[in-house]
């Protein structure tokens, strides 16, 4: 094991770089799910490919977006419960470290005051940074996923906009109808 503290570990970088690269693409990809869904900006028309969607293929765009942020929503929680167990691991091979310590000590029967208050100190710290650590969890993890869920739940929940082309083109006014 390193020599650093694993309760301010656990307070600095609660997520390795992976997982937060998966938790930002679950956000983007919830967040364009929810613009699409609730302003409705499904595309009709992709004037750079010359493609022009009808209802059914706006319906698989909606339906490709969301299974996107699922696979997102997915790979963000396998990620998520890999990190835990480790987290997991490393505390509790900590606290099996201090229980060996302390059976060593009372072995040697040496405790002094001032090793108490160490401990005292420790056991402190540790009850003060898990309610921090438990706030950070809920908002770097079920925040996003609670954000994804609603967003791939609207999407699916969305109607296609159906673009209707006027039946009579002579009935649109020109640039020369308006000049007069």
């Amino acid at each position: 094991m390193s020599n650093s503290n694993p309760f301010s570990d656990r307070l600095r970088e609660p997520l390795n770089e992976t997982t937060r690269k998966s938790r930002r693409n679950l956000l983007a990809a919830a967040v364009v799910g929810v613009v699409i869904a609730k302003v409705g900006l499904v595309p009709t028309k992709i004037s750079a490919f010359g493609v022009d969607f009808t209802s059914a293929n706006q319906e698989s765009l909606l339906l490709l977006l969301a299974c996107a942020i699922g696979y997102f929503g997915v790979t963000f929680v396998v990620y998520l419960y890999s990190e835990l167990i480790a987290w997991q691991l490393v505390f509790r091979s900590k606290e099996l470290e201090q229980l060996k310590e302390e059976a060593e000590r009372e072995v040697r029967n040496r405790d002094s005051d001032m090793e108490q208050f160490f401990h005292e100190r420790t056991r402190k710290t540790y009850f003060q940074a898990r309610p921090a650590f438990f706030v950070r969890i809920f908002v770097e993890l079920v925040i996003p996923i609670v954000f994804a869920i609603y967003s791939a739940v609207a999407l699916l929940n969305t109607e296609p906009s159906v673009s209707v082309e006027p039946a009579n083109k002579s009935m649109q006014p020109t640039a020369n109808a308006s000049a007069d």
